[in-house]
């Protein structure tokens, strides 16, 4: 994913603002995996300082050099932003992204003690807030095909599997030791719709008529869906399965 999203942002910014963007997102989305919440959140911290320092590029021409400390995220300036020259999410849509995304990290859990803890709820947002403002700028930033810019956002927004090996041309399960039951479901969870014998080759399994075998109980089972052309779609019951899954297999790696 990195690959595409950093050739995009190299092409209209330079190489540190660039490199500290998406360091900030790795972490944030892998501390999010390993269910740290509060490292997630913490990291969004980076996040936020950084892509301010876009904005101001993009509207004003030059950024705050990151040896010196930008200004207090306030509402004057949202109001900046918004009363300069530029496209619209840069002025408005990513900058309030951004605030409620700076909000949540310096105001909720992550730095108070509550009765209930909301840092696995607000970890969720941050995440999927962060995965919009990245994939946004990609969007207006692209000058690659629209197939291509959609591809660069789709690898962005899509849920990431660490023991899943997936390259343009093929992918892999990197533990051969897990079931192929169990590889389905996770295969499934990563792309939520693929043909049977799609999955067949990237399990490498050899007998068709088995594996069909297989596919079928999970369909039984009600864990997916087997369509009369072939297709295998991940159930409501199958993704829970699968991220129970995900997790066990995790733990004992």
């Amino acid at each position: 994913m990195i690959n595409k999203a950093e050739q995009i942002l190299l092409n209209s910014y330079s190489q540190e603002l660039t490199e500290k963007i998406l360091e900030a997102y790795l972490e944030i989305e892998g501390n999010f995996f390993l269910e740290k919440w509060k490292p997630s959140e913490l990291d969004a911290g980076h996040f936020v300082e950084s892509v301010r320092r876009l904005i101001e590029f993009e509207l004003t021409g030059a950024y705050t050099p990151f040896s010196s400390k930008l200004s207090n995220f306030s509402d004057n300036v949202l109001k900046f932003y918004e009363q300069q020259s530029g496209h619209e999410s840069f002025r408005m849509l990513i900058p309030r992204i951004l605030k409620s995304v700076y909000n949540i990290r310096n105001k909720r859990g992550v730095g108070h003690i509550k009765d209930i803890s909301p840092n696995e709820m607000d970890a969720t947002l941050i995440l999927h807030s962060v995965k919009w403002v990245l994939s946004e700028i990609v969007r207006i930033k692209s000058n690659l095909s629209i197939p291509d810019t959609q591809r660069a956002i789709d690898d962005i927004v899509e849920r990431k599997v660490d023991m899943l090996w997936k390259e343009t041309d093929f992918q892999r399960i990197l533990n051969p030791k897990i079931p192929t039951k169990d590889q389905v479901l996770i295969l499934l969870y990563n792309d939520k719709s693929q043909g049977i014998e799609n999955l067949r080759n990237i399990i490498e399994y050899k007998n068709k008529s088995d594996f069909k075998i297989l596919v079928k109980k999970l369909h039984t089972d009600r864990l997916i869906e087997l369509k009369s052309d072939g297709q295998c779609l991940l159930s409501p019951k199958g993704r829970i399965k699968a991220e129970e899954l995900i997790k066990k297999y995790k733990n004992s790696a």
